[in-house]
């Protein structure tokens, strides 16, 4: 029977991911997990599939016994890296591959006596790092030893690379770098607490003095360029230059006397040198509170969702990482995404996490697992430890000829609310109806539904099977009969027949089903109407 008096209506739409249990204090459609799901950046109401890795873009075939990626850039459509294999029993060999041709680019000069140690793939390590400095690609590794202080891929020919292990010249550097960045067109080398750089565009260092000591005797993390926004003159380029607890700006050159360097932050830092990274909103990165930017007016701020709030929505998986210098990011079409290891309720896991700038909100954590990210055109190029020597690619949107398989694994979507509605009427509620949309263009699609209450106990599960209506085009035979449906998700408003009454204080609801380009997810809507008692009293079956 539908409810006739006392009744309230309730609408849910999927907003955002969020750490809270309970919506209350964050926003409605607020969710705990939006695995596997991606906001539809046309309708602001509706999340989607997150497409899938698909098979492998490359396996390394003509590599001997290819090993784990420990570092990969995309330049101009060529992906650079770091592979383990049996080139050199025990080493890391340079690798170039050309994206619009799907073949490598043998790169000469690579020996036993140049090329650095692979490092363990799992564990606290020192990531290596890669930066382009004019024609060169400066490669710090933390299997170089000796008078290899670092690597260089010269690209000057694009089509025949070579490869050198080499220190800087004139003055050597005091020790092996752990991590390089170009500023001004100059080397800078992270060594402890000291950067030290080059002429520019060039290997040498005309000068000892050619050094700056950041800060305290605390080593320097990360290093990132950012252009700065100033009252006077514009805009210029800074590097930002990380450690553990501090962040400081660099600006200015040597040859025009006016270096110079600037705390932003004496306690707020990076202790994962991979999290860094460059955005048009600023330089995204993960601290132990959560995750923070740093502007371009210079300013160290969390991430959140207006300039209003202080506080982020997920802070717990970056707050319980349990190996920092493991955490993974990148960038690529208006989404900053990064994969740790962590604990989220006690239950270990790598997770994979987006930050949407145009929805300031987060989803995920998403099932795909990497290590290495960098962006190409409008996606990523990903490499994982999990899934050694392969290259995927990994869209940010769903499009037509989508697969929705990681590494052909299907991959299933699952949303989570937080709990709802805490209303001021004290009192215990009842449901029995209520509608979700969901999607009904393109194939049948089945999606389990579930609600539970405020202490995790199920209330009812239903299933509900989407109709069919055409294929989308590309998907079928011309002429072979087949309806044709658009790719565009238009849901529909589907009845959810609870097999009886949800009576709960506080309630969330789940949603899952396999993910393919016919997934959409809307609105729910229900109606509750009060009951004559404010508790239930679990342990005696009887209300109070």
């Amino acid at each position: 029977m539908p409810i006739r008096e006392r009744q309230y209506p309730i609408r849910f739409v999927p907003r955002g991911l969020v750490d809270a249990l309970d919506a209350s204090e964050k926003f409605m459609g607020a969710c705990t997990v939006l695995t596997n799901l991606v906001f539809d950046q046309v309708n602001p109401e509706i999340v989607v599939s997150r497409p899938g890795v698909g098979t492998a873009l490359e396996n390394f075939e003509t590599f001997s016994t290819p090993g784990v990626i420990s570092i990969q850039i995309t330049v101009a459509g060529t992906v650079y890296g770091m592979i383990a294999s049996a080139l050199n029993a025990g080493k890391d060999q340079p690798f170039a591959y050309d994206h619009d041709t799907g073949t490598f680019i043998a790169i000469s000069g690579i020996t036993a006596a140049n090329t650095p140690t692979t490092p363990a793939s799992t564990g606290a390590w020192e990531p290596p790092t890669m930066a382009i400095v004019g024609t060169s690609i400066y490669v710090t590794h933390p299997g170089f030893a000796g008078a290899n202080r670092f690597g260089v891929i010269d690209i000057s020919t694009p089509s025949a690379p070579t490869w050198t292990a080499t220190d800087t010249t004139t003055n050597g550097l005091s020790a092996r770098p752990s991590a390089v960045a170009n500023f001004a067109n100059r080397a800078y080398f992270a060594i402890g607490n000291h950067l030290e750089y080059t002429d520019v565009l060039s290997l040498t260092r005309s000068a000892a003095t050619q050094v700056l000591t950041i800060g305290d005797t605390s080593d320097i993390t990360a290093l990132s360029g950012l252009p700065v926004q100033t009252t006077s003159s514009g805009v210029v380029q800074a590097l930002i230059v990380f450690k553990e607890s501090q962040v400081w700006q660099i600006t200015g050159d040597a040859a025009t006397l006016s270096l110079s360097q600037n705390y932003l932050s004496l306690n707020i830092g990076c202790p994962a040198p991979r999290s860094v990274v460059s955005t048009p909103k600023g330089i995204y990165f993960i601290n132990t509170a959560g995750p923070f930017r740093v502007t371009a007016l210079g300013a160290v701020l969390p991430i959140t969702f207006s300039a209003q709030e202080e506080v982020p929505d997920i802070v717990a998986p970056f707050q319980n990482c349990t190996e920092f210098t493991r955490v993974a990011a990148g960038y690529s079409g208006s989404i900053y995404r990064v994969c740790l290891d962590t604990l989220i309720q006690g239950v270990a896991g790598r997770n994979d996490y987006w930050f949407d700038e145009l929805r300031h909100r987060w989803n995920g954590p998403h099932s795909f697992s990497y290590d290495c990210a960098s962006q190409h055109e409008n996606h990523f190029i990903l490499s994982s430890n999990a899934a050694p020597a392969k290259l995927f690619h990994s869209h940010v949107r769903p499009e037509t000829g989508m697969v929705y398989n990681d590494d052909g694994t299907a991959t299933t979507a699952t949303l989570k609310s937080s709990t709802f509605p805490k209303t001021g009427h004290m009192t215990q509620k009842q449901v029995v109806e209520s509608t979700q949309e969901l999607a009904s263009s393109g194939v049948s699609t089945g999606y389990s539904i579930t609600a539970v209450d405020d202490g995790e106990n199920t209330l009812s599960s239903v299933t509900i099977t989407t109709a069919g209506s055409g294929a989308v085009w590309g998907g079928f035979v011309w002429g072979d009969g087949t309806v044709y449906a658009s790719a565009t998700n238009r849901p529909r408003v589907y009845t959810v027949p609870w097999s009886v009454p949800l009576v709960f204080k506080k309630f969330a609801i789940q949603l899952t089903a396999s993910a393919s380009i016919a997934l959409c997810i809307g609105a729910f809507f229900a109606r509750y109407q009060d009951l004559g008692y404010t508790n239930y009293n679990a342990d005696q079956g009887i209300p109070t």
